[in-house]
């Protein structure tokens, strides 16, 4: 059984990769690029997994993250991240993040990330 990913992400390419790819594997996506798309989305429906880019135009997913937390919002999420930094890597950790991944990564890296985070979710 597939699982419901929500793929927030401001790239256009990468969006669209993850989109296709995450279907293909029998997963059901829905997708946000931007902040103000993503919290409508994410505040009004469930996923087993979120994906969401640290970096986005309108804002900060760690901190859309940290909202999601104190509104009691346990699903499972991943960070992805163009940097790799300590300050990045607590603040995500302090958020509530289930894991994060540097970009690039390796499809089959993505993969098997979203599967460990949705069982231990």
């Amino acid at each position: 059984m597939g699982l419901r990913v929500l793929v927030v992400e401001d790239d256009r390419g990468i969006r669209g990769v993850l989109d296709r790819g995450l279907r293909l594997a029998g997963h059901e996506v829905v997708v946000a690029e931007d902040l103000v798309t993503a919290r409508a989305v994410w505040t009004t429906d469930t996923y087993d997994v979120v994906l969401l880019d640290v970096m986005l135009p309108d804002g900060d997913g760690i901190a859309l993250l940290a909202e999601r937390r104190a509104d009691g919002d346990e699903t499972p999420t991943v960070l992805l991240t163009a940097r790799e930094e300590g300050e990045l890597h607590d603040r995500a950790v302090a958020a509530g993040a289930t894991a994060h991944l540097p970009k690039p990564f390796e499809y089959a890296e993505l993969l098997a990330c979203l599967e460990r985070v949705a069982r231990a979710g």
